[in-house]
């Protein structure tokens, strides 16, 4: 029992006497927490007992009574009806054809008593007839309880079910199921004739669809269409848009195509998948649409290690670490004939299943960031080459020719396109960051100016979450203790082509050259190597917010870092100029915990690396 005090107006009592004053009286508000359950206790008791009734309900010729006021107080249907004028609500009853009597009971059993014991074989009926009287409270609880049991013969049931009736949490947590177990959903009986069109595109277009091929996702389509292919053949070209049809073995492709199915009819359809097996022969491997589930992963790592002399590329004694490391297996191979081109200040980012490498200079300066950084002048180049494994001959070719050289420049992955963002081009020190921006469409081979930077950045950490590309860097190159201080943060988007300076708190300093900024799907994670300790970024109405996750147990300055799923990798570095290390720790976002992993070939600071994935069937370094 609570008890509230204040003061009111009191009519006069026996406590009062004559002298007393009744306008300043104190009075308590009582307020009994169990009086609501008492309540009902008593309504269930009328109902029992059969007191007081004022409303029957009529369903397949079964009459029950009950109480106009708990109706009202359970249903939205019925408060409405006794609110408006309806001729129901004056006859003293309702016939409600088409509902179940075993359900309409334990409706009624809900709203005298808060319980219903909802059973597999009345849910379905209990949460439709909750449904049509707007009763929430049953709808949600009888919605939690078939979510909990969806499996791969009632998942699509259970989908049209909550779209015809419109639960939310069970529509999502199907929908979901459907995408992580779509093999077996696709082999249950109900999947030809009860998937709708837009619940197959839902599925085929989740980057997450669990599934070991791409061939899988082909098949169902085709499958489904199938079924009714007079109906349903006019819907292949959307579904086909939504298979990752580079993805798919040129041979398998080619079959479907001349198996007489679908793809044989002379149609929309059929261009779309021959225009896919056309384009596998010139630009397979530069298609990032492959689906986390079929890919095989691999940290590609790179360094060049110059001569003494400062040569850069040329020469015999140009010392070069080439090699992988396979997620999956926990281990590193040796990639020793990959002739890649490394220029001191050249970009390194990975493309789908192949490996960019764009800029530098040409003359002879030094390396190591600090000594590169010093150089009076710099030679930069506009080229670029393309490494591409698993080719019939392992080599780098030429790319397309950047519109503008740079060296110290950062570029990364962002949609279909390669961008290429910042650092310095031809000329003496003395010159400015640049601000052009520009991207690649690796298919069509072409380079397209982007808007610029909004102001020079130095160092650039750039890192893209989906369609968001996010720079990091410092507004000066050299300070009097060299590291720059990290004071410029940026955001791209693809779509719009547009810049927005940042404003976040990073909460203490940074130093420019000391920072690792990593993408986690739609977060931005960056990795302190002066003091071990990871953040991460949350966009929120253009300002941020940066949250500790925790700390790594060391790692040595110039260290690599490369995400993998929802997983960060981080890669050698150096605690002093003699002693380089070669330990690989991980840190897992989903358990907060750091561990350590197979260790690289060899101690690497410096270097480059990125990640790589292959589809399964066309791995070039699993038999490595």
């Amino acid at each position: 029992m609570a008890y509230c005090n204040g003061t009111m107006d009191s009519a006069r009592s026996p406590f009062h006497g004559a002298g007393s004053d009744e306008d300043s009286c104190t009075v308590v508000s009582v307020r009994v927490e169990t009086h609501g359950e008492a309540v009902l206790r008593a309504l269930q008791a009328f109902r029992v007992q059969g007191h007081f009734f004022d409303f029957t309900l009529h369903v397949a010729g079964i009459s029950l009574p009950c109480h106009r006021c708990v109706l009202a107080a359970s249903s939205d249907f019925f408060r409405a009806m006794f609110e408006l004028d309806m001729r129901e609500r004056d006859d003293g009853g309702v016939v409600l054809p088409g509902l179940s009597p075993t359900a309409l009971q334990i409706f009624l059993d809900f709203a005298y008593t808060g319980c219903a014991k909802i059973t597999e074989y009345n849910a379905e009926s209990v949460f439709q007839t909750a449904a049509f009287l707007q009763a929430p409270a049953l709808l949600s609880a009888c919605g939690d309880y078939l979510a909990d049991r969806i499996d791969a013969a009632n998942c699509l049931p259970l989908l049209a079910l909550s779209e015809s009736y419109g639960s939310s949490n069970l529509h999502r947590r199907a929908s979901h199921f459907a995408v992580a177990h779509f093999t077996e959903v696709v082999k249950s009986p109900e999947f030809v004739s009860l998937c709708q069109l837009k619940q197959l595109l839902r599925c085929l277009s989740a980057d997450d669809l669990a599934i070991k091929d791409e061939m899988v996702a082909l098949d169902a389509a085709l499958y489904w269409i199938q079924h009714d292919t007079t109906a349903r053949l006019r819907h292949l070209p959307a579904l086909l848009n939504q298979v990752r049809l580079h993805q798919i073995p040129k041979k398998y492709l080619q079959e479907s195509i001349n198996s007489g199915g679908p793809l044989s009819e002379p149609a929309e359809g059929s261009d779309i998948a021959v225009k896919a097996f056309e384009e596998l022969d010139c630009c397979g491997g530069l298609f990032p649409d492959a689906r986390p589930s079929t890919t095989r992963k691999y940290i590609f790592v790179h360094k060049t290690d110059a001569p003494i002399d400062g040569g850069v590329t040329l020469g015999t004694s140009v010392i070069r670490h080439t090699f992988c490391y396979d997620v999956e297996c926990d281990s590193w191979k040796e990639l020793s004939t990959v002739p890649l081109v490394d220029l001191p200040g050249m970009s390194l980012a990975p493309f789908a299943e192949s490996v960019f490498l764009t800029g530098g200079c040409r003359q002879g300066c030094c390396r190591p960031v600090r000594l590169h950084i010093s150089q009076p002048c710099h030679e930069a180049t506009a080229e670029a080459w393309l490494y591409r494994p698993g080719r019939d001959v392992e080599e780098v070719v030429p790319a397309p020719t950047m519109l503008q050289a740079r060296t110290m420049h950062a570029s990364v992955a962002a949609g279909r396109e390669l961008f290429v963002i910042g650092g310095k081009t031809c000329g003496p020190r003395e010159c400015g960051s640049l601000l052009a921006v520009e991207a690649l469409d690796p298919v069509k081979g072409v380079w397209a100016t982007k808007s610029p930077l909004p102001l020079g950045i130095y160092y650039p950490e750039v890192a893209a979450c989906r369609d968001v590309i996010y720079v990091l860097g410092s507004r000066v190159e050299t300070s009097e203790l060299f590291n720059p201080s990290l004071d410029c943060f940026l955001s791209y988007s693809v779509f719009s082509d547009q810049w927005t300076e940042l404003v976040a708190e990073f909460g203490h300093f940074f130093h420019a050259t000391l920072v690792k900024a990593v993408a986690v799907h739609s977060t931005l994670y960056i990795c302190d190597l002066s003091t071990y300790k990871v953040y991460s970024f949350w966009p929120e109405q253009g300002s941020g917010l940066w949250k500790g996750e925790g700390s790594f147990e060391c790692v040595g300055f110039n260290a690599g870092a490369v995400s993998v799923g929802e997983s960060i990798f981080m890669l050698g570095g150096d605690y002093s100029p003699d002693e380089v290390t070669d330990e690989v720790q991980v840190y897992h976002r989903s358990s907060s915990k750091w561990e350590e992993v197979s260790p690289m070939p060899h101690p690497l600071t410096e270097f480059h690396c990125g990640l790589v994935q292959f589809p399964r069937h066309r791995d070039p370094w699993k038999l490595l």
